[in-house]
């Protein structure tokens, strides 16, 4: 028996080879897609934003301000007294003092006591030299089971000056590392210099914010405890962040000049958040997020913050692949099993959708808890795995229309078949009145053979027999109507327009006569003493359509020259002959026929017979 690869089976193969690549294909080949994709996906799911935090922004227009629009150290001095004035929670530089340290200058005499009227976290950049840790070291806490992330381990540190570093109450890390499109979309959660853990700058400013004493890092992938809070990390120990839309940077961002000149609403600082930061590339790190093009550092800073303030932390874990690959497996099924059920297009129709609620699914999942599964990579396996599946069914449905074609065309015509398969929701052919020469067939002795012979024997002697007896009638442009017992009945000029019907229908009665002589001497046949075919032809106007109900149909012809050419095959026995041919088709045909005498038809009175040959006589 041999197994036929229906469309399902290749949705199968699909879905599972569409799964084993969720889990195996090479990382790189789907990142930046996924990447773009999860960026979408935080743009569009709406998140809380803290009031916490503010980011006050050295920006051109506080340059401008300047009499020689050069902002100075002792701008920055300035700016913080401010800001300290109002007891903020805490303030975070996202500006490195590395230079200028002199510890006798009266510009950084003023900074460093204006960092210490207020809890001030300075930042520190990467550097390709190993030196001194920062200081001072914010407390940690280190669980046993901690794996430590390699991507931690930094070669040393750029910070600020000494003297501003002991006014600080902490340190945190304030660079920031993009992915291959340089786009910033995760954060370091610790960095570690020498053997000293740092956090990063917003991860510690939030510490600072909610006084918690000692924070527990430990876990494998590592999680970071933050009081009540459990923050699950990457594998790599990085954190994401919700990029801030533009206006939302700007609801909260206020011009350093602004502080300066008063222009702000009074204790607007007052225990909040305070990152102090440019928006200058002299000054400041412009990154891209999936948020704007250009943001300033600060701003990513802030960003984390709000994310950790506001307890929604994107999470995208390594072991979310093998659910993925499961799910890819259960959708890919689903498409599979569409085939089964419907139309190509109605498959690919309902695959889309599958995709559609997946892609759903995905924003649902995220908008709850904050996790990032990976719509796109299960998006584009399913695509594969439709296209497959699609590809496959319309392969199949075109097979399976070309053997119908192939095997309706042996008993209707090409253009009738070609109606009904090509045009389904037509009307019905019924009631068309046209000339038709009817040709029916019968084995003499086929009772007593049937009696005598096997079933199965019978079946395929009668597949062999029919078949050719079919081909020569569609050979000769007839419509085979129907096959009764043993018998064919076969119309000319029906359905559609044959010229010189009836001498097509007398040529074709002499090749069935004569093939079937052939057949009856072939050793199968002639083993079961097979009997000859006797056949009557007769012509006249007839009504021709599908005549039916209850969802069984029969494309037919009705008339009176259909029955008579029924009774005219059965006239052989009496006359001796094997082709009886009506008056009707007589008076029509070119063909010199012999008249066989009047014989009585019963019931349809007395009538002259012909035959077109008596090569073949009954004994």
């Amino acid at each position: 028996m041999t197994l036929r690869i229906r469309p399902f089976h290749v949705g199968i193969l699909a879905s599972i080879a569409a799964a084993l690549l969720v889990v195996f294909l090479p990382d790189s080949w789907l990142a930046g897609g996924r990447e773009l994709y999860f960026d979408r996906l935080t743009q569009i799911v709406s998140v809380p934003v803290s009031p916490a935090v503010v980011v006050v922004d050295i920006d051109r227009k506080s340059y401008a301000a300047m009499p020689d629009q050069k902002w100075q150290r002792a701008n920055t001095a300035e700016l913080v007294e401010k800001i300290a004035a109002d007891g903020p929670s805490v303030i975070a530089f996202d500006l490195v003092f590395s230079t200028d340290c002199d510890p006798t200058s009266a510009t950084n005499r003023r900074l460093a006591d204006a960092m210490g009227r207020a809890p001030s976290l300075l930042g520190f950049l990467l550097a390709d030299h190993e030196g001194k840790a920062p200081r001072p070291l914010p407390v940690l806490a280190i669980a046993r089971s901690l794996t430590v992330p390699e991507l931690w381990f930094v070669p040393g540190a750029e910070m600020s000056c000494d003297m501003f570093q002991q006014k600080a109450i902490s340190s945190g890390a304030s660079f920031l590392i993009g992915d291959e499109d340089s786009r910033v979309r995760r954060i370091q959660a610790f960095s570690i210099v020498g053997s000293e853990p740092y956090p990063a700058l917003g991860l510690e400013a939030v510490r600072r914010y909610y006084d918690i004493r000692t924070p527990l890092l430990g876990g494998t992938p590592p999680w970071l405890k933050l009081g009540r809070e459990l923050f699950s990390l990457a594998e790599d120990g990085s954190m994401r962040f919700v990029a801030s839309r533009p206006e939302a940077m700007l609801s909260r961002t206020i011009s350093a000049i602004d502080v300066i000149q008063a222009r702000v609403p009074t204790r607007l600082f007052a225990e909040k958040i305070v990152f102090i930061g440019s928006s200058l590339p002299n000054l400041g790190g412009l990154r891209e997020s999936a948020g704007a093009q250009l943001v300033a550092s600060s701003q990513i800073h802030a960003d984390l913050a709000n994310s950790i303030l506001t307890n929604f932390v994107p999470l995208r874990d390594d072991g979310f692949v093998n659910l993925e690959a499961g799910y890819t497996l259960f959708a890919g099924l689903i498409i599979a099993l569409l085939t089964v059920r419907f139309r190509p297009w109605e498959t690919l129709a309902a695959g889309l959708g599958v995709i559609g609620v997946t892609l759903a699914a995905s924003y649902v999942v995220y908008a709850r808890t904050g996790w990032l599964t990976d719509g796109f990579s299960i998006g584009v396996m399913l695509v594969l795995v439709l296209v497959v599946a699609a590809f496959s069914q319309f392969a199949e449905t075109r097979r399976v229309e070309r053997v119908a074609r192939q095997r309706f065309a042996q008993y209707l015509p090409q253009t009738v078949v070609d109606r009904y398969l090509d045009h389904p929701a037509k009307g019905s052919m019924s009631g068309e009145e046209r000339p038709v020469t009817a040709l029916f067939t019968d084995i003499e002795g086929f009772s007593t053979l049937a009696g005598r012979v096997r079933a199965q024997e019978l079946v395929a002697l009668l597949n062999v027999y029919f078949a050719e007896v079919n081909k020569l009638v569609a050979d000769h442009g007839g419509m085979v109507d129907k096959v009764v017992g043993d018998a064919v009945h076969a119309f000319f000029n029906a359905p559609e327009d044959l010229h010189d019907h009836v001498n097509k229908a007398i040529d074709c009665a002499l090749a069935i006569s004569r093939l079937t002589e052939e057949m009856r001497n072939r050793p199968e046949f002639k083993a079961k003493d097979f009997g000859r075919t006797r056949l009557g032809i007769e012509t006249g106007i007839a009504v021709l359509g599908e005549v039916g109900m209850a969802g069984k149909l029969d494309y037919t012809a009705h008339g009176n020259s259909i029955n008579l050419a029924a009774r005219l095959q059965d006239a052989n026995k009496f006359l001796g002959t094997t082709i009886c041919v009506g008056p009707a088709a007589n008076a029509e045909s070119r063909r010199p026929l012999r008249a066989l005498g009047e014989h009585e038809i019963r019931g349809f009175g007395t009538m002259e017979l012909f035959t077109p040959d008596d090569y073949v006589r009954a004994t």
